[in-house]
């Protein structure tokens, strides 16, 4: 038996880790990519099924068209800022701060518009919470994984931020963290715009 209790740790380089942590958030990417166009599609064949009225019934609401993109806006001002910030490391500092930013307006965007959606049916008692058809239970779908995205989003974002005032960060894996988290924003602003454009479509 060695006396020698001691054990190899081989470190990769910096390079090595953000590479992985990027083929980590692409490969999430692709899984919610899969998710964000499978509502998409339910979306078109429900409106196109429209069996028995389905879709929306007589007397039932449906939101504006517009409604989508006020929701889609600030992630796509996020994901601009950030690619810009990116860019310009000297004044990442502040410009981080104006993507957090746009994000927290977004998210509340997206819970106030799902706490007041008009899609409501009666009940025994009262006015309860539900859905009038398809084309209700479509688009609280769709706000709800845009509210996923959203908190995710923020979640990264304050990271960023606070990263950005660290005085001891590894530049190059700094630099590749910058270039993940602008996947996952360019990404879901992608698909902030593809929901938007379904949703545009009663």
């Amino acid at each position: 038996m060695s006396a020698d209790t001691k054990f190899h740790m081989h470190h990769d380089s910096p390079e090595q880790v953000g590479r992985r942590e990027r083929l980590g958030v692409r490969l999430l990417i692709v899984a919610d990519g899969a998710f964000v166009f499978g509502m998409i599609f339910s979306y078109f064949y429900l409106r196109n099924l429209n069996a028995n009225n389905g879709w929306i019934p007589k007397g039932g609401h449906h939101l504006a068209a517009s409604t989508g993109w006020v929701i889609v806006l600030p992630l796509i001002v996020a994901a601009i800022v950030h690619k810009l910030g990116s860019r310009q490391m000297a004044s990442f500092k502040n410009i981080s701060i104006i993507t957090l930013i746009a994000l927290i307006v977004g998210l509340y965007l997206q819970w106030k518009q799902l706490a007041h959606m008009p899609f409501q049916v009666d009940g025994d008692s009262g006015k309860v919470f539900g859905f009038e058809g398809s084309y209700s239970s479509s688009w609280v779908l769709i706000a709800g994984a845009n509210m996923f995205h959203y908190i995710l989003a923020t979640f990264i974002s304050l990271g960023l931020v606070i990263r950005a005032r660290r005085a001891e960060v590894d530049p190059i894996l700094e630099k590749w963290r910058l270039r993940t988290a602008g996947s996952w924003f360019t990404w879901i602003a992608i698909s902030g715009i593809a929901c938007a454009i379904t949703t545009s479509i009663i």
